[in-house]
C-alpha cells in the first residue's frame, strides 16, 4: 500500500511537470518570439505593472513576464534559459518549492518568481544562507533586473539604518534569513516609528530552502544585550567538573545530547560549596554554572561545535563548517567554554528579543524556495510551512555512478582505507572531495595525506574566506578537496580539461550526516548539467552516529561478524546504517517540531505585545491612555481587597490602604464603605477632577515627548524579564512528561498565565508613576502609611 502511495506521489509529481510542459511554455514561447525584437525591456515592465492591477490579466501577464526575464537573461548574461528552469520559476510563481539537482542553475531561476513579485511594489526579499552568496548574486543578477527596469538592494548586517532602510524600499533585496529576522526583531525595539527599516513582510524566495527552514530551524534567532559575567565562578565551576567521570559523577543522553548529574555528585557539590540543599532557589545560579560547565566539558567538542582563535572561542556551524560571526552560544554556555578552554571570557548575553526561522518566514504572505534535496523531507515542508515540493527534471540525465557504502570496524582502518582510495585516485590524475562532518575530521585526514607528501586544498572554518577559489579549482586534474559540509557552498564544482575522460569528479564521504539530504547535497556535486562522476561512503562502527544513536547494536555486529581490514558492502549493515540514520532524523524533526509548537505559543504572545507597543508608539491620546492605567489599576485592587462575594466587615481595607500607599488620600472623601461598586466610583471621581485639572496646566506636547519614552522603557524591560521567565520555564517543562502532562499544553498554561502577570505589572508600574508625577505637581505632602491608615 505505502509503495502505491509513494508511486501515486510520484506520479502527482510527473503530472504537474507534464502539464507545465505541455500547456505552459508554449505560450511562454510564444511571448518569448513576440519581444525578441523589443528594445526597452524596462518598458514592458512598466506594462506589465499596470496589467497586474486587473485580476483578470494577471495570467497572460506571468506569460509575459517569464518570456521578458528570458529574453533580458539572454542580453545581459548570454545565457537562454532552458526549459526545465522554466519549469522551476512557474513552480516558485505558484508558491511551492523546486527541487533542483546541484548545477542546474539555480540562481537564474530564481530571477522568474523575482520579477514577477518585484513588479507588485510590495517588495521582495531573495533570501540566501550566508552573505557570501547574497552580495554575490546581487552583483550578477543586478545586471537583469537593470535592463527590466526593476531596483534592486542589498541587506547586510554591516550597513547603516539609512542603507538597510533604503535596500528595503527596492522592488528585489538580497541577504540572509537571519538578517531578515533580525532587522525584524529589530524594527518592534525602535522607539520612534521612522526608525524602522523594513516594510510589511510580503515575499520571499529561499534559496537553499532545506538549509534555512529546516536545519537552522532548531535555533532560534536571539537579539542580546550583554551583562558582566562571574568569571571567578564560571572558573572554579570549569575546574571543578573538570575531573568529573562518567556513571559516577554524570550521566550522559547522547540522544538527546543532554547531561545530569548523579545524586553522589550533587553531594559532592553540596560539600564543596557548603550548601544544605542544591536544589533550593537560591542556588540556582551555582547549580545553572556547574550544568553548563559539565555540558562544555562532555557536550561541547574543539574544533566539532567550536573552534578557539585569537584567544576567543567561536561557533563552528554544524552545517556548513562555517564561523558563524557575530554568535554566541546562549545561556553561559559561551563562558562555559572558554572557562574550559582558559581564555578571556566575554560577556553574558540576556536576551531582549528572539523569534524562530519557522515563525520569520510565516509572517510573509507567500514564499518559495529551490533546493537540490529536499525531496526527503516534503512532509515537514507541507505540515509546518504549507508548501508542497515538486522536483523538476535535469536539463541532461545523471549519469553519476553512486557506489555502495563500505562500512568497516574501526575508525582507522576506515581512514586508512580513504587516504588509500585518495591517492590511487590521485596518482590517475581524477580529482578527488572529500567531504566530512567537522573540522576535527577534516584535519586528521589534511595531516595524513600531509605525512605522505600528497598535495590537497582544505575547506572548513579556518579557510572559508578562500572558499569560492577552492571550490573552483575542486574539478581540476588532480585536485585533492577536503571539505567540511558542503550545504549551502553556491558554487558550482565544474570538470577541467580531459578531466571527464579520467571519470569526472569522485565524492568521498568519511561518515553519515544526521540526515540523507545532506548526504546528498555531497553527491550531487558531482555528476553536474550530464557530467560523469561517482561517489562513495566510508563508514565504521564507530562513527559519531552510531556512537550516539546504536552504541548496543552495533556491539552485536562487532562480535557476531567476522571483520578484516577490507570491510563490508551493502547487505545487512547497509541496511543498519540506513535505519540508524532514518532515526536520527525523526529525532531531530522532533526537536524541530517540539521547537515549532514552543514558539507558536510564543510567537502569539510576542504578536500581542508588538501590537500594544505600535499602539503605544503611534498613540497622540496620552491623557487618556495613562488615566485608563491609573482607573484600571484602581478598580483590579478595590475588587481585590472589597470582593463583592463577602460582606464588608471582611473586607482587608487596612491592605488596600497600605496598597495604595501614598495614594491614600484617594480614599479620603468615600462616604460609603458598604459597595465595593461605590467605593470605585468616588475613588474614579476624586481622581479624575484631579487630573483633569493637572492635565489643563500641560501643552499637548509633553504627553509625546515625556511619557513615551517612558512608557515603553516599562513595557520593554517587562518583555525582556518575561522572555527569561519563558526560558526557564522552558528548560523545566519537560518533567511535565513524568508528571504525565503534555509538556506542549502544560507551558501554554503557564506561558500565558505569566504574559498576564506581566500586563498587570505593566500596568501598575505606569499607575504609580503617573499617580507621583500627579501627586509631585501638586506638592502633596507624602503621608506615611501609618497616618494613611
Amino acid at each position: 500500500m505505502l509503495s502505491k502511495f509513494r508511486q501515486w506521489l510520484g506520479n502527482k509529481n510527473q503530472r504537474e511537470v507534464k502539464n507545465i510542459l505541455a500547456h505552459i511554455l508554449p505560450k511562454i514561447d510564444k511571448y518569448y518570439k513576440s519581444i525578441q525584437d523589443t528594445k526597452a525591456l524596462d518598458q514592458v515592465s512598466v506594462e506589465l505593472r499596470t496589467s497586474l492591477q486587473e485580476d483578470s490579466k494577471r495570467k497572460e501577464a506571468l506569460y509575459l513576464a517569464f518570456a521578458v526575464v528570458k529574453e533580458a537573461v539572454k542580453r545581459a548574461l548570454g545565457i537562454t534559459m532552458h526549459d526545465v528552469q522554466l519549469i522551476a520559476g512557474w513552480i516558485l510563481c505558484q508558491g511551492d518549492v523546486a527541487e533542483m539537482k546541484t548545477g542546474e542553475g539555480k540562481t537564474i531561476v530564481s530571477l522568474l518568481p523575482a520579477y514577477w513579485f518585484g513588479l507588485q511594489n510590495k517588495g521582495l526579499h531573495m533570501v540566501n544562507v550566508n552573505e557570501y552568496l547574497a552580495k554575490r548574486d546581487y552583483e550578477e543578477m543586478s545586471k537583469v533586473f537593470k535592463l527590466l527596469g526593476l531596483s534592486v538592494g542589498l541587506n547586510l548586517a554591516s550597513m547603516s539604518e539609512y542603507e538597510k532602510r533604503t535596500a528595503y524600499l527596492q522592488d528585489i533585496t538580497y541577504g540572509t534569513c537571519t538578517e531578515f529576522g533580525f532587522d525584524y526583531l529589530r524594527d518592534h525595539m525602535v522607539s520612534e516609528a521612522e526608525h524602522r527599516v523594513q516594510r510589511a513582510l510580503s515575499f520571499a524566495i529561499i534559496d537553499e530552502i532545506d538549509s534555512i527552514l529546516i536545519d537552522e530551524a532548531r535555533t532560534p534567532l536571539i537579539i542580546a544585550g550583554t551583562s558582566k559575567a562571574a568569571p571567578d565562578l564560571y572558573y572554579v565551576c570549569a575546574r571543578f567538573v573538570r575531573g568529573f567521570l562518567e556513571g559516577r559523577d554524570y550521566e550522559t543522553d547522547r540522544e538527546s545530547n543532554q547531561v545530569m548529574f548523579t545524586e553522589s555528585a550533587i553531594r559532592k557539590i553540596e560539600a564543596a560549596f557548603m550548601i544544605d540543599n542544591l536544589y533550593e532557589v537560591e542556588y540556582t545560579v551555582i547549580y545553572h554554572y556547574l550544568l553548563q560547565s559539565l555540558r562544555a566539558k562532555v557536550l561541547m567538542h574543539r574544533d566539532v561545535d567550536y573552534m578557539v582563535a585569537d584567544h576567543k572561542v567561536h561557533i563552528v556551524d554544524a552545517f556548513t563548517g562555517r564561523i558563524l560571526e557575530g554568535r554566541q552560544f546562549s545561556e553561559g554556555l559561551q563562558q562555559a567554554i572558554e572557562a574550559k578552554e582558559n581564555v578571556p571570557l566575554s560577556e553574558e548575553n540576556r536576551t531582549h528579543a528572539t523569534i524562530t526561522i519557522q515563525k520569520v518566514f510565516s509572517l510573509y504572505n507567500q514564499i518559495a524556495g529551490m533546493s537540490g534535496t529536499i525531496q526527503t523531507d516534503e512532509e515537514e515542508m507541507r505540515r509546518i510551512y504549507g508548501l508542497e515540493v515538486v522536483s523538476v527534471p535535469t536539463h541532461k540525465p545523471i549519469i553519476r555512478q553512486d557506489y555502495e557504502d563500505i562500512i568497516f570496524l574501526t575508525k582507522e582502518i576506515k581512514y586508512d582505507r580513504v587516504i588509500e582510495e585518495i591517492r590511487k585516485r590521485h596518482a590517475q590524475s581524477q580529482p578527488v572531495l572529500v567531504g566530512t562532518t567537522s573540522v576535527q575530521q577534516s584535519e586528521d585526514i589534511a595531516n595524513r595525506l600531509s605525512s605522505l607528501k600528497v598535495p590537497y586544498q582544505i575547506l572548513n572554518a579556518k579557510t572559508e574566506q578562500e572558499e569560492a577559489k577552492i571550490i573552483a579549482g575542486a574539478g581540476l586534474k588532480g585536485a585533492i578537496t577536503i571539505a567540511t559540509n558542503m550545504a549551502g557552498r553556491g558554487t558550482d564544482i565544474r570538470l577541467g580539461e580531459g578531466v571527464a575522460q579520467l571519470g569526472g569528479l569522485h565524492v568521498i564521504g568519511t561518515e553519515r550526516h544526521e540526515s540523507r539530504r545532506i548526504d546528498n547535497q555531497l553527491r550531487g556535486r558531482s555528476g553536474r548539467q550530464g557530467d560523469p562522476g561517482s561517489s562513495q561512503f566510508f563508514l565504521s562502527l564507530e562513527d559519531e552516529l552510531i556512537e550516539r544513536f546504536a552504541k548496543d547494536e552495533a556491539e552485536e555486529f562487532r562480535e557476531s561478524w567476522q571483520w578484516g581490514q577490507e570491510g563490508f558492502l551493502g547487505g545487512k549493515l547497509q541496511g543498519f546504517m540506513g535505519t540508524v540514520q532514518r532515526h536520527v532524523e525523526q529525532q531531530l524533526l522532533s526537536v524541530r517540531s517540539m521547537v515549532f509548537r514552543f514558539d507558536t505559543i510564543i510567537h502569539d504572545q510576542r504578536q500581542a505585545f508588538y501590537q500594544q507597543r505600535n499602539e503605544v508608539l503611534q498613540s497622540e491620546e496620552w491623557p487618556a491612555r495613562l488615566s485608563h492605567s491609573v482607573v484600571s489599576y484602581m478598580t483590579a485592587f478595590i475588587h481585590k481587597y472589597c470582593p463583592d462575594h463577602k460582606v464588608p466587615e471582611e473586607w482587608d481595607i487596612w491592605q488596600l490602604k497600605r496598597e495604595f500607599g501614598a495614594e491614600g488620600p484617594f480614599l479620603h472623601n468615600i462616604q460609603d464603605w458598604q459597595n465595593s461598586q461605590k467605593i470605585i466610583d468616588q475613588v474614579v471621581v476624586e481622581w479624575t477632577n484631579r487630573w483633569d485639572a493637572y492635565i489643563a496646566q500641560r501643552e499637548p506636547s509633553y504627553w509625546k515627548q515625556i511619557w513615551r519614552p517612558s512608557y515603553l522603557q516599562i513595557i520593554d524591560r517587562s518583555w525582556l524579564d518575561h522572555l527569561e521567565s519563558l526560558q526557564q520555564l522552558k528548560h523545566g517543562i519537560h518533567y511535565q512528561a513524568y508528571a504525565q502532562q503534555d509538556p506542549v499544553q502544560a507551558f501554554q498554561k503557564e506561558a500565558w498565565r505569566l504574559f498576564n502577570q506581566m500586563g498587570d505589572r505593566i500596568q501598575k508600574i505606569v499607575a504609580r508613576k503617573v499617580m507621583q508625577e500627579l501627586r509631585d505637581s501638586t506638592n502633596e505632602p507624602i503621608q506615611r502609611m501609618n497616618q494613611v491608615v
